[in-house]
Parts: structure tokens; C-alpha cells; sequence
């Protein structure tokens, strides 16, 4: 069970941290100007883009407003990301 776990938060860390990266260079936003934007780290951005950090949902939502769309516009994007079968009540 705990298996399992760990390989769905990986597979949501790994769709979201492609989308952010993504979404962040088609911006043309360097990770330094989009850190400053949503008030963290450089390091932070960097490593959430990397999928080596799980963002609060406070810090989703900073994310989403400095990409100029709404949290459940951005999740919407991570969900397609996602492997077919991936399923929320899963994590």
C-alpha cells in the first residue's frame, strides 16, 4: 500500500512539475522573476519544477494567479498530464 502511494505521488509531482516548468519559459518568465513573483525561493521554484517538492495548496494557488489562470484551470492542465487510469482518491 505504501508502494503504491509513493508511485502516485510521484506521477503528480511529475505532471505538475512538467506543467509549471512549461507553462513558466512559454511565459518567458526566468524561474528568478517567477520566484519573486509568488515571494519564494529560486531553490524552491527549482526544485517544485524538478518534481522534488510537493507546493502547498496556498503556494498552488500564488503559482496559478502568476501564471494568470485560475487553481482549477492549472489542476485541470496536471489532470490531463496524468496517466489514464490515475486517480485522486488514490494518494
Amino acid at each position: 500500500m505504501q508502494e503504491q502511494y509513493k508511485k502516485k505521488r510521484q506521477e503528480l509531482l511529475k505532471a505538475l512539475s512538467e506543467i509549471i516548468c512549461d507553462l513558466r519559459k512559454n511565459s518567458k518568465k526566468s524561474a528568478n522573476l517567477f520566484a519573486n513573483e509568488i515571494e519564494i525561493s529560486k531553490t524552491t521554484i527549482l526544485k517544485m519544477e524538478k518534481g522534488l517538492l510537493d507546493p502547498q495548496l496556498s503556494t498552488f494557488c500564488r503559482i496559478a494567479n502568476a501564471l494568470n489562470m485560475s487553481p482549477s484551470k492549472l489542476l485541470e492542465l496536471v489532470e490531463k498530464k496524468l496517466p489514464k487510469n490515475w486517480d485522486f482518491l488514490d494518494i
